[in-house]
Formats: C-alpha cells, structure tokens, sequence
C-alpha cells in the first residue's frame, strides 16, 4: 500500500472513530486495550509506523474511540521496507511556519523524506532540481554556491535578498545601500529573462528629475544601490573626459562636486558663493582681492594663481620657510585684517631689534638683504656718520660688526685695529677713551691735553716745554728716547756745564718732582775750594762774572769794570784783566 493510500485509510478510521458514541466504560476498557497495544507496536515500529502509532495515543488522550482498527489497518499497510530511525526533530516547530515548508510540507504535496534524508540533515545540493529542473536563474548566472534555499526561506529567518547582499558579494557585486528597505522584485526577476527589469527613476523621485548632459538620466551619475553622495566620484571621471568647457580634470581643494553645486541644478546660477564656506576666510588687501576667482581657479582651488601675474614688481626678498618670496609675508588667507603682510619676527624671532627702529628703517620690502653702509646708518645716525666721514672710522661696521640686530652689544676694542700702539701703551694710558674721547665718531678731533690727567707737571712745565708730546710719547708716556735736552738745547749742552754735569742737576723739565729753582752756584763751588782772586771780597756772587753755560769764566776789562770803576786809567791796554789778576790756579 503506498503511503497516500495509508494516510487516506488512516484518516477515515479517525474520522469514523470520533463520530461513534461510546458509553464510559466501553471507551476507558477500550484506551487500556490500545494503549497495551500501541506500546508493543511503538517498541518494533520505525520511521513513519513510530510516528502513526504515536500519533493514535496523543488520540487516544483526547478521547478519541476505536484506535485499535487504526492501529491494525496501519500496521499492515507499510511498504514492507524497514527505515532507520527518523523521528521529526523538535527544530520542526521553528521552521514548519517558513515560506518554503509552507509551500511544500504545508500544502501535503510534498513529503519530508522527498528533500530530507534520514535523519532529517540538510537537504543534499541539487535537491530542488529534482522537481523545478525548468525553472532557470539568470539573477545569478555565475554563482556556483548559491542553493535554491538561499533565497527561499525554508528555515527561521525570512527570505530576503539582504541576508546576503547586505555585504560586498566576491569583488564586482557591491553592497547594496541605497534602495535596501525596497522590494527588490520591483527591479530584479529572479527566474525571468532578463533578469533586470528596473522601474525608472523618477517613477518614485519625481521631485528630482534632471536633464543632465547624459544619455542614461539618473544613471549618468548615480549607481543604483550606491549612496547618493557616491554619484561625487562618478562627476569628475565624466567631466575628465569632456571638451571644452566642460572638461574638469580635477577639482583639486574641494572635497565634493556637489559642495558648490546644487545636485540636480547644475546651471551656474546656482553655484554656492565661496563665502558659502570661507565667510570667515581673512583677505590681504580686501580691496583689490574681494573676488574669489581673481587668485583661485573653481576647480583648482588648491593652486591659486601666482601673484606675480598681477604684481609686476619683482620681490628679491629671499624666500621664506613657508611660502613663496610674495606669500610668504603677504600670505593670501592669513593676515588679521588691516594688515598687507605678517610681522617680520614671524620667521626672525631669532633677530632682535634694533633698538626701538622697526625692520622697515633698514630692510626696505621687496628688496634683497641690506648692507651696512654709511650711507644706510646715516638715515638714522647723520651726525655721527659725517664726523666720521673720510676717515679710518667711516665704515661703521668696523667697530659695530653687530650693530644691525644687536646694537647694545659693546664694540670691539680698540686694539683690534690700532693693535701696535695698544701692544706699548703705558699702564696709565691703557684706556684710548682717556685721551681719545670722542675719537670714534670724530677720529680726526684733538686729543685731550695732557694736563687733563697731568695737572701737576703741566703746571710746573718752563715756558718752552708745555707741548708734552715734544718730549713724551703720548702711548708709551715716557720720554722719548731721542728727546734729549740736547736735542732742543744743543748750544748749552756744549758750553760750560754742558759737557760736565748732567742738565737735571741745575734744572727740571717739569714738576712736581726735580729742582724746582736753579741752585746756588755754592752748592757745587764752595768758597774753600775757589781758587784765586774768587776768595777777595766782592768777588762772592758767582753770576757777576760767570755765566752757566759760557764756555769759561769772563775776565775781560769790560766786565771788570763794571765793578772796578776807578781802574779805568789802569793798564789801558790790557784787554783781559785775568791776565795779572788770576781766578783760577
């Protein structure tokens, strides 16, 4: 008996059971009966018997009479096969509501054993094909992985195409988006040819058609299940390939197309300001910058134009870290408003002021690095740069080699120039300021007099010696050696005492130390050692006959009479007195 036939017979002996009547007694002795039965037919039974015979019992518990006809009719009309243990898992009560059970287990068209193996594992692949080997699947042409139970649930969870379609499927097929939440039959046909069959556009979005300069329409820009904001890629890989106008190789500083362009209003009406982003975008010089465009190309914002291709004057500033030579202290976009370029300590913070002078006295703009002439300092220092003028001092850096950015910086000493004067000055002179005060802005003005310092021997100097330098060198502060007394006395230094005493043992050139006065002659020539007529009275006083530096004593008769008034008949002929009358021995 096959098995339709066995579940028809079983059927009418159940419905023929539950329509008799039984009294109470025959039906609880008729249950006990069965159920003795039922036991001893469950224990040899197997496969669909077990599950009758299991079947009868749960009957029997809901008062159901005659089972045991049931019972005998069911045992006898197996197939004569014997099948291991197949009893229906309790997974069934999870999946018998799905689509697919529905449409075969649901109906009684389709047995469990026709797609499950003992056991009930999981249906063998192909298993569909057994019954829909016409049906074709030009949705997924290619797939070699797909089952037919991949689309149609069969299990807990409900068909839908995103089950799997919600992730990138192998490297062409990308996730789907956009239009995720829509029935994907509208779109795709799974068994008809072909298999993509789309709705238009603007069939749901009829507040966005466009007439763009594509032939596909929405297609030209957006890829079906893509973000909307995805259709940005796709504007510059078309307009690359445009001519003309409409060719936009890149549009290099903005992120998006549709960042300045209204989607789907492309006219150029509509295209956002710059300020639309850059309201607060700084401007140098507002004025003659105040539209965008003159620097910056739409879509090459990254790469302004060179400011040179307005500002003819050539800028021979050296360029900047930052920057070219123009933007880099007139930086388009930042500098607070009111100024045309960035402070110059931006980039030398490392170079001090010169004193309170801004960068701009010394380093005009635009021009290449200044040289400290005279004529630069003179802008600020012309009385000192013209006392110094024609001089060794003229060239200011000489002495101020950091005068420019360090001017309190001390100058170099003076030896550094005058090194064979500093190398023999004396200890008291080691100064240059002592007696060169003003000497290094007006180099060619008189040196201090010596008796600035030297008050005392100034003083005390005789008439004739009162220009120091005559005899002392003004570095070395001792006398010259060729500065003899000789050198300007020679007549005396070769007469009389000249040749027989040194000079400073009757005179001094100056003070405060040495003889102050000429000594008495006694000194040297005292009354017990002149010779002669020298020891007569009225022949003491030394200087009525000698002068000190007369090449001998005078002893002529007009020089004795000038004592000797009453000798003047004496020897009128004679003409030395010293003759008859000897001074000396």
């Amino acid at each position: 008996m096959t098995r339709r036939a066995r579940a028809l017979v079983v059927a009418g002996f159940a419905r023929k059971a539950g329509g008799d009547r039984e009294d109470h007694t025959t039906r609880g002795a008729m249950r006990v009966l069965v159920l003795a039965i039922a036991a001893i037919v469950a224990g040899f039974a197997r496969g669909a018997m077990r599950r009758l015979v299991l079947a009868i019992v749960a009957g029997l518990a809901r008062g159901a009479v005659r089972p045991l006809i049931v019972v005998v009719v069911a045992a006898g009309c197996g197939s004569g096969s014997v099948h291991g243990a197949d009893h229906v898992p309790e997974s069934w009560r999870a999946v018998r509501d799905s689509a697919g059970h529905a449409a075969h287990v649901g109906k009684g068209t389709v047995a469990c054993r026709e797609c499950h193996e003992a056991g009930f594992t999981a249906p063998p692949s192909g298993v569909c094909a057994k019954c829909h080997a016409a049906v074709a699947t030009p949705l997924h042409p290619l797939a070699t992985t797909i089952e037919c139970r991949d689309c149609h649930a069969f299990g807990t969870q409900p068909a839908s195409c995103m089950r799997c379609h919600a992730e990138p499927q192998g490297l062409h097929v990308a996730a789907v988006g956009i239009h995720a939440d829509q029935a994907c039959g509208d779109c795709h046909r799974a068994h008809q040819a072909p298999s993509l069959a789309p709705r238009t556009c603007t069939s749901c979005h009829v507040d966005r058609e466009t007439h763009h300069a594509g032939t596909r329409g929405c297609l030209d820009c957006h890829a079906m299940h893509a973000p909307k904001r995805g259709a940005d890629a796709s504007c510059s890989s078309c307009h690359a390939r445009q001519q003309g106008a409409l060719r936009v190789a890149r549009a290099a500083g903005h992120a998006a197309c549709t960042g300045c362009h209204t989607p789907h209003e492309f006219g150029k009406r509509t295209v956002a300001a710059c300020t639309t982003c850059h309201a607060r975008k700084q401007v140098v010089a507002p004025a003659k910058h105040a539209a965008c465009s003159t620097c910056h190309k739409p879509h090459d914002a990254a790469a302004p134009a060179a400011c040179a291709s307005c500002h003819a004057q050539r800028a021979e500033h050296p360029a900047p870290a930052r920057g070219d030579a123009c933007a880099g202290c007139h930086p388009p976009h930042g500098v607070p408003a009111g100024q045309k370029a960035v402070a110059c300590e931006s980039c030398h913070a490392d170079k001090p002021r010169h004193a309170t002078a801004a960068c701009r006295d010394c380093h005009a703009p635009h021009r290449p690095k200044p040289i400290a002439k005279p004529e630069l300092c003179a802008t600020c220092h012309a009385a000192k740069a013209a006392s110094t003028a024609a001089s060794g001092h003229a060239a200011c850096t000489g002495c101020h080699a950091t005068a420019a950015h360090e001017p309190q910086q001390p100058p170099p000493a003076c030896a550094t120039c005058h090194a064979e004067k500093a190398a023999v000055v004396a200890a008291g002179h080691a100064d240059c300021r002592g007696c060169h005060a003003t000497a290094a802005h007006a180099p060619k003005a008189a040196p201090a007099a010596c008796a600035t310092c030297h008050a005392p021997q100034a003083s005390s100097a005789p008439r004739g010696h009162a220009a120091c330098e005559s005899c002392h060198d003004p570095h070395r502060g001792a006398r010259r050696p060729q500065a003899t007394c000789a050198s300007c006395h020679a007549e005396q230094a070769a007469r009389g005492h000249g040749p027989k005493v040194a000079c400073a043992s009757c005179h001094r050139p100056h003070g405060p130390n040495g003889i102050a006065a000429l000594p008495p002659c006694a000194s040297c020539h005292p009354a017990a050692k002149r010779p002669g007529l020298h020891a007569a009275k009225g022949h003491a006083t030394c200087a009525t006959c000698h002068r000190s530096h007369e090449p001998a004593p005078r002893d002529d008769r007009a020089t004795c009479l000038t004592c000797h008034t009453d000798r003047t008949r004496h020897e009128p002929a004679a003409a030395r007195c010293g003759g008859c009358h000897p001074f000396g021995r």
